[in-house]
Protein backbone atom coordinates (compact mmCIF):
# COMPACT_ATOMS: atom_id res chain seq x y z
CA UNK A 1 0.00 0.00 0.00
CA UNK A 2 1.24 3.70 -0.51
CA UNK A 3 2.27 5.16 2.49
CA UNK A 4 1.23 8.49 1.36
CA UNK A 5 -2.66 6.46 0.74
CA UNK A 6 -1.74 5.20 4.67
CA UNK A 7 -1.52 8.60 5.67
CA UNK A 8 -4.99 10.03 4.33
CA UNK A 9 -6.77 7.48 5.65
CA UNK A 10 -5.36 7.31 9.08
CA UNK A 11 -5.77 11.34 9.51
CA UNK A 12 -9.55 11.44 8.10
CA UNK A 13 -10.71 7.79 9.47
CA UNK A 14 -9.39 7.53 11.98
CA UNK A 15 -7.59 10.15 14.25
CA UNK A 16 -10.66 12.40 13.36
CA UNK A 17 -13.79 10.17 13.09
CA UNK A 18 -13.00 7.16 15.31
CA UNK A 19 -10.53 8.73 18.24
CA UNK A 20 -12.39 12.19 17.94
CA UNK A 21 -9.08 13.98 18.52
CA UNK A 22 -9.05 17.82 18.80
CA UNK A 23 -7.71 20.49 16.66
CA UNK A 24 -4.38 20.57 18.69
CA UNK A 25 -4.04 17.05 18.69
CA UNK A 26 -4.62 16.16 15.05
CA UNK A 27 -2.18 19.23 14.26
CA UNK A 28 0.76 17.73 16.84
CA UNK A 29 0.35 14.75 14.66
CA UNK A 30 0.28 16.16 11.34
CA UNK A 31 3.26 17.86 12.37
CA UNK A 32 4.98 14.70 12.77
CA UNK A 33 4.14 13.52 9.35
CA UNK A 34 5.54 16.92 7.54
CA UNK A 35 8.74 16.42 9.56
CA UNK A 36 8.79 12.92 7.96
CA UNK A 37 8.24 13.66 4.62
CA UNK A 38 11.07 16.45 4.74
CA UNK A 39 13.27 14.08 6.13
CA UNK A 40 12.74 11.69 3.48
CA UNK A 41 12.81 14.17 0.86
CA UNK A 42 16.25 15.00 2.03
CA UNK A 43 17.04 11.63 1.50
CA UNK A 44 16.38 11.63 -1.73
CA UNK A 45 13.09 9.69 -1.33
CA UNK A 46 10.37 9.78 -4.28
CA UNK A 47 8.07 10.21 -2.13
CA UNK A 48 4.78 10.08 -4.27
CA UNK A 49 5.94 6.05 -5.00
CA UNK A 50 7.03 5.06 -1.37
CA UNK A 51 5.03 2.48 -0.25
CA UNK A 52 4.10 1.08 3.34
CA UNK A 53 7.25 -1.43 3.67
CA UNK A 54 9.38 1.68 3.23
CA UNK A 55 8.49 2.67 6.56
CA UNK A 56 10.34 0.13 8.72
CA UNK A 57 12.71 0.44 12.07
CA UNK A 58 15.73 1.15 10.11
CA UNK A 59 14.08 4.79 8.22
CA UNK A 60 12.11 5.65 11.74
CA UNK A 61 15.22 5.46 14.05
CA UNK A 62 17.17 7.33 11.38
CA UNK A 63 14.45 9.86 11.60
CA UNK A 64 14.04 9.90 15.20
CA UNK A 65 18.18 10.52 15.70
CA UNK A 66 18.07 13.27 12.97
CA UNK A 67 15.10 14.78 15.22
CA UNK A 68 17.74 14.79 17.62
CA UNK A 69 20.75 15.60 15.94
CA UNK A 70 19.88 18.28 13.23
CA UNK A 71 16.88 19.71 14.48
CA UNK A 72 18.23 19.92 18.31
CA UNK A 73 14.47 18.17 19.55
CA UNK A 74 14.73 17.25 22.90
CA UNK A 75 14.22 13.90 23.72
CA UNK A 76 10.56 14.22 24.71
CA UNK A 77 9.89 15.56 21.92
CA UNK A 78 11.28 12.78 20.20
CA UNK A 79 9.34 10.24 21.68
CA UNK A 80 6.12 12.31 21.00
CA UNK A 81 6.90 11.48 17.15
CA UNK A 82 7.77 8.17 17.95
CA UNK A 83 4.45 8.03 19.74
CA UNK A 84 2.40 9.03 16.97
CA UNK A 85 4.09 6.88 13.92
CA UNK A 86 3.57 3.47 16.29
CA UNK A 87 -0.28 4.70 16.21
CA UNK A 88 0.26 5.28 13.02
CA UNK A 89 1.67 1.58 12.56
CA UNK A 90 -0.83 0.16 14.84
CA UNK A 91 -3.30 1.52 12.53
CA UNK A 92 -1.65 0.94 9.33
CA UNK A 93 -1.57 -2.53 9.54
CA UNK A 94 -5.51 -3.04 10.47
CA UNK A 95 -5.67 -2.06 6.83
CA UNK A 96 -2.96 -3.30 5.23
CA UNK A 97 -1.88 -6.53 6.69
CA UNK A 98 0.64 -7.21 4.24
CA UNK A 99 2.33 -4.80 5.72
CA UNK A 100 2.62 -6.12 8.98
CA UNK A 101 6.13 -6.88 8.56
CA UNK A 102 7.65 -3.23 8.65
CA UNK A 103 4.55 -2.31 10.59
CA UNK A 104 5.70 -4.85 13.69
CA UNK A 105 9.40 -3.05 13.27
CA UNK A 106 8.17 0.10 14.03
CA UNK A 107 6.00 -0.90 16.88
CA UNK A 108 9.06 -2.84 18.35
CA UNK A 109 11.10 0.79 18.56
CA UNK A 110 10.54 1.73 22.69
CA UNK A 111 10.77 5.34 23.68
CA UNK A 112 14.48 6.92 24.47
CA UNK A 113 14.72 7.09 27.93
CA UNK A 114 15.12 10.59 29.77
CA UNK A 115 15.98 12.23 32.75
CA UNK A 116 13.21 13.46 34.86
CA UNK A 117 13.40 16.99 36.52
CA UNK A 118 11.03 18.94 37.92
CA UNK A 119 8.67 21.16 35.76
CA UNK A 120 9.69 24.46 35.64
CA UNK A 121 7.94 26.80 37.70
CA UNK A 122 7.73 30.39 38.67
CA UNK A 123 7.69 31.19 42.43
CA UNK A 124 4.74 32.89 44.23
CA UNK A 125 6.73 36.21 44.02
CA UNK A 126 6.99 35.79 40.11
CA UNK A 127 3.44 35.26 40.03
CA UNK A 128 2.20 38.00 42.02
CA UNK A 129 4.45 39.80 39.70
CA UNK A 130 2.67 39.15 36.70
CA UNK A 131 -0.97 39.21 38.09
CA UNK A 132 -0.45 42.35 38.94
CA UNK A 133 1.26 43.78 35.49
CA UNK A 134 -1.95 44.67 33.89
CA UNK A 135 -3.99 46.82 36.49
CA UNK A 136 -7.37 47.13 36.46
CA UNK A 137 -8.04 51.10 36.29
CA UNK A 138 -8.70 50.10 32.43
CA UNK A 139 -10.84 48.05 30.91
CA UNK A 140 -8.43 45.89 28.49
CA UNK A 141 -6.13 45.89 31.84
CA UNK A 142 -9.06 44.41 33.87
CA UNK A 143 -9.34 41.60 31.17
CA UNK A 144 -5.98 41.07 31.33
CA UNK A 145 -6.13 40.79 35.04
CA UNK A 146 -9.28 38.53 35.24
CA UNK A 147 -7.58 36.37 32.29
CA UNK A 148 -4.37 36.00 34.19
CA UNK A 149 -5.65 35.41 37.56
CA UNK A 150 -8.17 32.76 36.14
CA UNK A 151 -5.32 30.55 34.70
CA UNK A 152 -3.29 30.74 37.25
CA UNK A 153 -5.88 30.05 39.96
CA UNK A 154 -7.66 27.51 37.45
CA UNK A 155 -4.07 25.98 36.29
CA UNK A 156 -5.95 25.37 32.94
CA UNK A 157 -4.43 25.11 29.58
CA UNK A 158 -4.84 27.60 27.25
CA UNK A 159 -6.88 26.60 25.42
CA UNK A 160 -8.97 25.18 27.94
CA UNK A 161 -9.30 28.82 28.96
CA UNK A 162 -9.78 30.15 25.52
CA UNK A 163 -13.05 27.89 24.77
CA UNK A 164 -14.68 29.00 28.36
CA UNK A 165 -17.99 30.95 28.07
CA UNK A 166 -19.57 32.98 31.08
CA UNK A 167 -22.26 30.09 31.67
CA UNK A 168 -19.14 27.94 32.56
CA UNK A 169 -18.48 30.20 35.50
CA UNK A 170 -20.21 30.03 38.85
CA UNK A 171 -18.88 32.99 40.79
CA UNK A 172 -20.64 32.84 43.91
CA UNK A 173 -18.66 30.71 46.94
CA UNK A 174 -18.11 28.43 46.53
CA UNK A 175 -16.82 29.80 43.03
CA UNK A 176 -15.64 27.03 40.11
CA UNK A 177 -15.40 27.47 36.39
CA UNK A 178 -16.23 24.67 34.18
CA UNK A 179 -13.66 23.31 31.59
CA UNK A 180 -13.42 20.80 28.56
CA UNK A 181 -10.58 19.50 28.47
CA UNK A 182 -8.77 16.53 26.46
CA UNK A 183 -10.67 14.16 24.78
CA UNK A 184 -14.01 15.90 25.55
CA UNK A 185 -14.01 15.55 29.40
CA UNK A 186 -15.32 18.17 31.76
CA UNK A 187 -14.38 19.26 35.11
CA UNK A 188 -15.44 21.63 37.42
CA UNK A 189 -12.39 23.50 39.13
CA UNK A 190 -12.44 25.31 42.57
CA UNK A 191 -11.63 29.42 42.53
CA UNK A 192 -10.84 30.85 45.42
CA UNK A 193 -13.78 33.77 46.30
CA UNK A 194 -10.95 36.73 45.21
CA UNK A 195 -10.79 35.25 41.86
CA UNK A 196 -14.81 35.04 41.91
CA UNK A 197 -14.93 38.48 42.51
CA UNK A 198 -12.57 40.15 40.16
CA UNK A 199 -13.92 37.64 37.44
CA UNK A 200 -17.48 39.12 38.23
CA UNK A 201 -16.42 42.34 38.32
CA UNK A 202 -14.75 41.95 34.82
CA UNK A 203 -18.19 40.13 33.24
CA UNK A 204 -20.06 43.22 34.49
CA UNK A 205 -17.51 45.84 33.32
CA UNK A 206 -18.15 44.57 29.74
CA UNK A 207 -21.38 43.57 30.15
CA UNK A 208 -20.91 39.91 29.09
CA UNK A 209 -24.13 37.71 28.31
CA UNK A 210 -24.40 33.78 29.75
CA UNK A 211 -23.57 33.19 26.67
CA UNK A 212 -21.27 35.35 25.61
CA UNK A 213 -17.34 33.82 25.03
CA UNK A 214 -15.53 34.65 28.57
CA UNK A 215 -12.50 36.45 27.05
CA UNK A 216 -12.92 38.82 24.02
CA UNK A 217 -10.08 40.38 21.64
CA UNK A 218 -9.94 43.74 20.61
CA UNK A 219 -12.50 42.94 17.91
CA UNK A 220 -15.23 41.42 20.27
CA UNK A 221 -14.39 38.05 18.94
CA UNK A 222 -13.29 35.15 21.23
CA UNK A 223 -9.44 35.27 22.15
CA UNK A 224 -7.82 32.54 20.68
CA UNK A 225 -5.03 29.93 22.31
CA UNK A 226 -2.85 32.70 20.85
CA UNK A 227 -4.26 35.32 22.02
CA UNK A 228 -4.18 33.96 25.60
CA UNK A 229 -0.45 33.50 25.20
CA UNK A 230 -0.01 36.68 23.45
CA UNK A 231 -1.42 38.35 27.02
CA UNK A 232 1.08 36.02 29.08
CA UNK A 233 4.15 36.54 27.49
CA UNK A 234 3.18 40.40 26.90
CA UNK A 235 3.17 41.25 30.55
CA UNK A 236 5.84 38.68 31.54
CA UNK A 237 7.78 41.17 29.36
CA UNK A 238 6.77 44.58 30.96
CA UNK A 239 7.53 42.84 34.63
CA UNK A 240 11.37 41.53 33.22
CA UNK A 241 11.60 45.17 32.32
CA UNK A 242 10.39 46.92 35.42
CA UNK A 243 12.11 44.28 38.13
CA UNK A 244 14.61 42.36 36.56
CA UNK A 245 15.94 41.50 39.83
CA UNK A 246 13.24 39.89 41.50
CA UNK A 247 12.83 37.16 38.30
CA UNK A 248 14.49 34.37 37.01
CA UNK A 249 12.62 33.53 33.68
CA UNK A 250 13.54 35.31 31.14
CA UNK A 251 10.25 34.57 29.21
CA UNK A 252 6.93 32.90 29.98
CA UNK A 253 3.96 30.86 28.33
CA UNK A 254 0.68 29.78 29.34
CA UNK A 255 1.65 26.59 30.84
CA UNK A 256 4.10 28.03 33.21
CA UNK A 257 1.30 29.02 34.89
CA UNK A 258 -0.15 25.81 35.03
CA UNK A 259 2.88 23.98 36.23
CA UNK A 260 3.46 26.70 38.84
CA UNK A 261 0.09 26.50 40.24
CA UNK A 262 0.64 22.43 40.46
CA UNK A 263 4.21 23.18 42.18
CA UNK A 264 2.58 25.56 44.40
CA UNK A 265 -0.21 22.70 45.82
CA UNK A 266 2.21 20.39 45.96
CA UNK A 267 4.57 22.79 48.67
CA UNK A 268 1.86 23.06 50.40
CA UNK A 269 1.42 19.66 51.34
CA UNK A 270 -1.73 18.86 48.78
CA UNK A 271 -1.96 15.24 47.89
CA UNK A 272 -0.64 14.46 44.63
CA UNK A 273 -3.33 12.59 43.30
CA UNK A 274 -5.73 15.61 44.41
CA UNK A 275 -3.57 17.76 42.31
CA UNK A 276 -3.35 15.16 39.48
CA UNK A 277 -6.89 15.42 39.47
CA UNK A 278 -7.14 19.19 39.46
CA UNK A 279 -5.30 19.23 36.58
CA UNK A 280 -7.43 17.53 34.90
CA UNK A 281 -4.67 14.45 34.00
CA UNK A 282 -6.40 11.26 33.04
CA UNK A 283 -5.03 7.96 34.47
CA UNK A 284 -4.24 4.62 32.85
CA UNK A 285 -6.88 1.46 33.43
CA UNK A 286 -5.41 -1.51 33.91
CA UNK A 287 -7.00 -4.46 32.63
CA UNK A 288 -6.62 -7.70 34.60
CA UNK A 289 -5.73 -11.19 32.78
CA UNK A 290 -7.58 -14.44 33.80
CA UNK A 291 -5.71 -16.91 35.45
CA UNK A 292 -5.83 -20.13 33.29
CA UNK A 293 -3.92 -22.04 35.91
Amino acid sequence: MLLFDCVQRFFRGYLVRQRGYGTNTVASYRDTFRLLVSFLGEGGARLESLEMADLGKSSVTDFLCWLEGTRGNSVSTRNVRLAHLRSFAAYAMSISPEDAGACVEVLSLRPKREVSAPPDALSVGEVRLLLASPGTDTPMGLRDTALLTLLYDSACRAQELADMDVCDLALRPPCTARVLGKGRKARDIPLLDETGELLAAYVEAFSLGSGSPLFLNRSGMRLTRAGVSNVVERHWARVVKSHPEEVSHAKAKPHLLRHSKATHLVDENVNIYHVRDFLGYRTRKKTRTASTG
